[in-house]
């Protein structure tokens, strides 16, 4: 369900593979990738700081020692400088392309988000913000996705205004990247931080207690943190509120559930902490589009 940018017409292409529409802003250059056509091993690599995001299609990344992984429409990935990668494109063809969005960005403008943020907004933690340059790839995660789309448009646009418009939402973007980026740091290293940061023992906490019901009450309380302070510091340091990252949290435990043919949805729907039949399913149709029993289907057929 992601927001479409028109494909290259046919007798435009210069190549079948890795086609770029380019657009160059005061401060950034963005890029428009499309393939038509399979290859394997196609190397490329950037001189700046490059996030990309895929809109259509398929791609196998190949990152220095780590293993090959499937980059889907809705991906997103940080691309440090002379990162060398290797790119295969299995299923692409006329009816399959692949399109991606690569937005290079000067490294004096990320330093820029950082020193700003650091300065007027610190983070309630102590820590300073920072961009990590080693975690590449990030899954599907619709507000950064939404900016991607919005600078593209914005940089394709003839607007005498695009590159002040284009600076603010890289800021944001820049903003979301490394809140996703804390969120996924403290997800995965809950066990080993919970006795010394209160927002991995919250994740850790919600993680035990996905099945029961959770308020912010109690979440605050286990944070030693008033309702109201505890709410805004949640959402500052992870770029969403307590309540939609508990959601997310259960609807993640649905997925996983739902490739497993022998739980009932009903039994699911109890497990992941959704109080009734009904709600699991308008929530999984909201958040999914589509509901668990479609996606129980192309999850097996996948599988």
């Amino acid at each position: 369900m992601l927001p479409s940018i028109p494909l290259t017409a046919p007798h435009e292409f210069t190549t079948l593979i890795d086609h770029r529409r380019v657009q160059t802003l005061e401060k950034y250059e963005l890029s428009i990738l499309e393939t038509l056509a399979p290859g394997d091993q196609v190397a490329q690599s950037y001189s700046d700081l490059v996030l990309t995001n895929m809109l259509r299609g398929k791609k196998v990344m190949h990152l220095r020692d780590q293993q090959a992984f499937a980059y889907l429409p809705g991906h997103t990935m940080v691309v440090p400088p002379n990162l060398k990668m290797l790119i295969d494109f299995p299923e692409a063809s006329d009816e399959t392309p692949t399109q991606c969005v690569a937005l290079a960005i000067d490294r004096l403008q990320v330093i820029d988000t950082v020193n700003y943020l650091n300065a007027f907004y610190p983070r309630t933690d102590g820590e300073p913000w920072h961009l990590s340059l080693s975690q590449h790839a990030f899954y599907n995660n619709e507000e950064i996705t939404a900016l991607i789309i919005k600078l593209v448009r914005i940089g394709f646009d003839g607007s005498q205004n695009k590159d002040m418009l284009a600076d603010f939402a890289v800021k944001e973007l820049l903003l979301r990247l490394m809140q996703l980026q804390r969120l996924h740091l403290t997800e995965h290293n809950t066990a080993v931080l919970a006795s010394s940061n209160r927002f991995a023992h919250t994740l850790q906490y919600i993680k035990e207690n996905l099945a029961q019901k959770i308020s912010v009450e109690e979440l605050s309380t286990q944070a030693c943190m008033s309702q109201a302070n505890f709410f805004r510091a949640f959402k500052q340091e992870f770029g969403l509120s307590p309540i939609d990252y508990i959601i997310k949290a259960r609807m993640r435990l649905a997925k996983r559930c739902l490739q497993n043919p022998a739980i009932s949805i009903t039994e699911i729907c109890f497990k992941a902490g959704f109080s009734n039949l009904a709600y699991f399913t308008r929530m999984f149709r909201r958040l999914e589009h589509m509901t668990p029993t479609e996606y129980r289907t192309i999850s097996q057929g996948h599988a």
